[in-house]
């Protein structure tokens, strides 16, 4: 046997005993990344369809609101949003749908209740939505302290002109005429000249003697 031909037979008698001793927990190591794989799999798709079918029931609930359909069915859609799909961004989507109609309703108490039983909410967004929402109903329910400790921090510009507007009624309504003019101010200066709603802020700010600010340049 050549030289070459004998380290070839010594290596590959290496691999064979190698393969002889680890072969075993080789194959079971490819047998648990393979379970795990189409474990994940079965994973990802069920969580897939569970948010589907929560678009569904939202889709059905927002018809439903649309359409001024039976009240109880309505409530008991609310609750299979709540109960079932307390993990997916519908829930909140449904409970500000919900608040809404309530308010239409001119039930500002029942849309508060809806909102607070929302829960935990992780989409920030939504959350600063919520919050939003409930400082203003707050304010409309003659609680406008409680109303200033709802609205919380906020990071974008849009949302911080409404919680500066809705820190503005609640001041006022507190009487606190010189906070209440500050916050519709800075509510001013972070709308767009455009903003549907902005003569309505003016207006706000001039009843309280205040003149209306230009609105900040968007940066570049």
């Amino acid at each position: 046997m050549a030289i070459d031909d004998q380290e070839e037979y010594e290596q590959g008698e290496q691999v064979r005993n190698w393969l002889r001793s680890n072969g075993g927990s080789m194959i079971g190591g490819i047998a648990v990344g393979l379970a795990l794989i189409a474990g994940w799999q079965w994973w990802q798709h069920k969580q897939d369809m569970h948010s589907q079918d929560a678009a569904t029931t939202y889709a059905i609930l927002s018809n439903s609101v649309r359409n001024n359909g039976d009240e109880k069915r309505l409530a008991t859609i609310a609750n299979a949003m709540r109960s079932d799909y307390a993990n997916t961004p519908y829930a909140t989507l449904a409970a500000l749908r919900i608040a809404a109609h309530q308010m239409d309703r001119g039930d500002a108490k029942g849309a508060l209740a809806t909102l607070d039983a929302a829960g935990k909410i992780t989409d920030p967004a939504l959350a600063t939505l919520v919050r939003l929402r409930s400082a203003r109903l707050l304010v409309a329910l003659g609680r406008p302290a409680d109303a200033l400790t709802r609205i919380g921090p906020t990071t974008d510009p849009a949302d911080a002109s409404v919680a500066d507007e809705i820190r503005g009624d609640a001041e006022r309504a507190l009487g606190h005429t010189d906070a209440a003019r500050a916050a519709y101010a800075n509510a001013l200066k972070q709308m767009p000249a455009t903003a549907p709603n902005r003569d309505i802020l003016e207006m706000k700010l001039a009843d309280l003697g205040g003149a209306a600010p230009k609105p900040e340049a968007k940066k570049a």
